[in-house]
C-alpha cells in the first residue's frame, strides 16, 4: 500500500509541475472552472499543450460534500479532434483519493481510473448563441481501487454557454458512486445539479 500511494503521489507531481513549467510551446490553454449546487462545491483547473499527434491535458480538481464526501484527483490524458470538426475526444487516467462519510459510515477513496471525455462546440449555423456540450466518464474497477473503497464511477455532463470569447456559464449534473468492502459491504451515490463559471486564458 505505502508503494502505491508513492506511485500515485508521484503522478500528481507530475501533473502539477507539467501545470506550473513553462510548456514547449506558448500555445498552452488553461481553463479554472468552479461549479456549485445548493451543498456541492467543485473547483478544477487544467492545462493542454499541442504535442505531435494532437494534445495532452493535465489537470488538478477537488469536490466538496457538506455532508457525505470530500475527494480531490488529478488527471492526465491524450486527445484529438475526431469524426467531426469541433468534436474532441480524450483517453487518460484520473488518480483520486478522499473520504467518505455517509448515514454513519465512512471509507477512505483512493483509486486509478479510466477516463474518457468528449466536448462538441455546437455550429454556428445550429445555434446562434455559442454552445459547448461536454461528457466526461471515469471508472475504476476493484483492481484499480484501494484502501476501503472497492469500485469508483464518476460521470459528469454540461452545457456551456460562452458569455466571451474566453468565458463560459455552465449548467450540469454529475453523478458519483463509491463502492467499499471494509466487511460492511456498502455504497455511497450522489447526484448533483450544478452552476458554474469558466475562465480560458
Amino acid at each position: 500500500m505505502a508503494n502505491m500511494k508513492k506511485v500515485i503521489e508521484s503522478i500528481i507531481l507530475i501533473i502539477v509541475v507539467t501545470i506550473i513549467t513553462p510548456g514547449i510551446s506558448f500555445a498552452n490553454t488553461y481553463h479554472a472552472e468552479i461549479n456549485v449546487s445548493e451543498s456541492f462545491l467543485e473547483a478544477k483547473f487544467d492545462a493542454t499543450m499541442p504535442i505531435e499527434q494532437g494534445s495532452l491535458t493535465t489537470g488538478i480538481s477537488a469536490i466538496y460534500d457538506d455532508d457525505d464526501y470530500k475527494i480531490v484527483s488529478g488527471n492526465i490524458a491524450v486527445g484529438n479532434e475526431v469524426f467531426t470538426p469541433g468534436l474532441r475526444c480524450d483517453l487518460g487516467f484520473k488518480g483520486v483519493w478522499g473520504e467518505v462519510d455517509e448515514d454513519h459510515k465512512d471509507g477512505d477513496l483512493l483509486a486509478i481510473s479510466f477516463l474518457l471525455s468528449a466536448v462538441y462546440d455546437i455550429p454556428e449555423t445550429v445555434s446562434a448563441i455559442p454552445l459547448e456540450v461536454s461528457a466526461i466518464v471515469c471508472a475504476a474497477p476493484d483492481s484499480l481501487c484501494f484502501e476501503e473503497s472497492e469500485r469508483y464511477i464518476d460521470v459528469r455532463t454540461t452545457l456551456g454557454f460562452r458569455i466571451l470569447e474566453n468565458a463560459a456559464i455552465l449548467v450540469g449534473y454529475r453523478h458519483i458512486k463509491v463502492h467499499f468492502d471494509d466487511h460492511r459491504d456498502w455504497k455511497m451515490s450522489d447526484d448533483v445539479l450544478f452552476v458554474g463559471y469558466r475562465l480560458r486564458f
